[in-house]
């Protein structure tokens, strides 16, 4: 089968659930005590005031990053970034509060640039480092452009010190959640719309999706003339040679066989593909509804049903089906 269908088979049909595989190297953060509660409020509440959202920040939408979270993991992975790195760079942006669309775009932005200058060891830690310094969002993303050495692993001592600043990190970033949103209200509030993000990427998946299914077509008429121009020769070969093209043909069947199952599952992701884009065209929808009204917008900003702060269903794709 074309090396072009199996790579978007891997796309279209998800991958396993990143958020909650662990690697032992990488304890989640601890269950913070009394006095580290009462000491990360205390810190909380005077960096809070301090933290200021940008209009742009507060407006943009990036809902496609969340539901192409889990296309985005497998591009990466299919780029050559090692399944590990990507499970720890997930867990580090569930745990330090980031957003799953945050998550989408640093592993799409890693994908990228591992394609454009190889890959670079030790990605899940890096992000652990730059999540713990503060970044978030398009810094983080901006960031990861300009990494050029791989990373390496951590001794007791500089885990400690991680996990000691990712939980200061994760109220803070709970700080800037709360003040993106109430910026948002403001700016909804004076007749601002939403803008949606990642547009582009969202497109290139899905010329990925049609190039996919073009080559499948392809192959497969091919695989149709070979079968027809076999049937001849078998036909009209002498009884000595019809073993050896019977079982050329055998092998043609199979291949066809393999050609129409890839298909089929081309054919499911694209219908998956369509009911996204139906429901971000009725989340729209609703959203410009809800924009119209003044003074009457949801608390997050977001419908409940595509809701994708870190404290819901974060990080998550859909189920992974087995390939052929």
């Amino acid at each position: 089968m074309n090396k072009l269908c199996v790579t978007f088979l891997s796309l279209a049909l998800g991958v396993p659930a990143l958020a909650h595989a662990r690697d032992d190297k990488t304890p989640s953060l601890p269950e913070a005590t009394a006095a580290k509660t009462a000491a990360g409020a205390s810190i909380a509440a005077s960096a809070s005031a301090t933290i200021t959202v940008s209009d742009q920040d507060a407006l943009g939408d990036d809902i496609l990053s969340v539901i192409n979270l889990p296309i985005a993991a497998a591009d990466a992975r299919e780029a050559g970034v090692d399944e590990a790195e990507l499970k720890e760079a997930l867990d580090t942006t569930r745990d330090s509060g980031l957003s799953a669309g945050d998550a989408g775009e640093i592993v799409a932005v890693e994908a990228e640039q591992t394609r454009s200058r190889g890959v670079k060891k030790g990605f899940g830690r890096w992000v652990r480092l730059q999540v713990a310094a503060g970044l978030r969002g398009k810094k983080l993303a901006a960031k990861i452009k300009e990494r050029k050495q791989d990373t390496g692993e951590f001794d007791e001592k500089q885990l400690a010190d991680l996990r000691e600043k990712l939980e200061k990190q994760r109220e803070l970033n709970k700080q800037w959640r709360e003040k993106l949103r109430e910026r948002q209200g403001e700016l909804l509030t004076k007749g601002k719309k939403r803008v949606l993000l990642h547009e582009d990427r969202n497109e290139k998946f899905k010329a990925k999706l049609d190039a996919g299914k073009a080559k499948n077509s392809e192959n497969h008429d091919a695989l149709e003339l070979r079968m027809r121009a076999l049937d001849q020769r078998i036909a009209d070969a002498a009884e000595a040679d019809k073993a050896a093209l019977q079982a050329e043909k055998d092998r043609l069947e199979k291949a066809l066989k393999h050609n129409e199952k890839v298909g089929d599952k081309l054919d499911k992701a694209e219908e998956r593909a369509d009911k996204r884009e139906d429901r971000l065209e009725k989340r729209e929808d609703r959203l410009d509804k809800v924009d119209d009204k003044k003074g009457d917008h949801p608390k997050d900003g977001h419908p409940p049903a595509l809701d994708h702060d870190p404290g819901k269903a974060h990080h998550k794709g859909p189920k992974p089906k087995p390939a052929d």
